[in-house]
């Protein structure tokens, strides 16, 4: 979650190419384009994610571009979410079709009609569901290309990468140790050789039938 205080679990990527000339213009643009927006402004929405200040989730405005720390760029990537339990939702939904059928006096419903009734329920339901939030720290060494995201998940890592390269349209790499010991390799201009010639090491025998 948190790259600032407190402990953080996190995945490594790198950004490769050069910074265009004009990223101190351009790079607010892209981040002001995928802002967070607050879900009360998104009534019929389940889910919001954006870009939030790192030191205030609160802060989507960004005017004061705070997130240029020279050499880094640092943001967090807010995601706020909705959930609206199964069995409530069934429940309201049984409860609206009984009063639909008795005041036309139906017997039977067409799915056509149960499908408006579940979708007109859910959206008022939604409406009555507080948001719960998360937080994830994102750091941007420029010079370098390094980069941390302060999360592990498959999915969420998956959308960063997404909203990442729409922002500043660049392609974070995810690094593990084997790329990561060969680039240092590289950074110190020695051959990578030691690198390619490691091999997995076992650290328990399989147990014996």
């Amino acid at each position: 979650m948190g790259l600032i205080r407190g402990a953080a679990t996190f995945c490594r990527y790198r950004v490769a190419g050069d910074l265009p000339d004009d990223y101190a213009e351009a790079f607010p643009k892209g981040i002001l384009r995928y802002a967070f927006r607050n879900l009360d402004d998104l009534p019929n929405e389940e889910r919001s994610t954006g870009w939030v200040n790192i030191l205030d989730m609160f802060d989507s405005s960004l005017s004061a571009m705070e997130y240029f720390k020279d050499p880094y760029l640092a943001l967090s990537w807010r995601v706020d979410e909705k959930k609206i339990p199964a069995r409530a939702l069934h429940q309201y939904c049984l409860e609206a079709e009984n009063e639909v059928k008795g005041q036309e006096e139906l017997e039977y419903l067409p799915k056509s009609r149960r499908d408006d009734i579940r979708e007109s329920v859910r959206l008022k339901l939604l409406k009555r569901a507080i948001p719960q939030s998360n937080v994830y720290d994102v750091t941007w060494h420029l010079q370098t290309g390094d980069l941390l995201f302060g999360a592990a998940s498959n999915k969420l890592c998956d959308e960063f990468v997404e909203i990442f390269q729409k922002t500043f349209e660049r392609l974070p790499v995810p690094v593990y140790p084997y790329t990561q010991a060969r680039h240092l390799f590289e950074m110190a201009e020695k051959d990578p050789g030691p690198v390619d010639g490691m091999k997995p090491l076992v650290f328990a025998e399989e147990a014996l039938p």
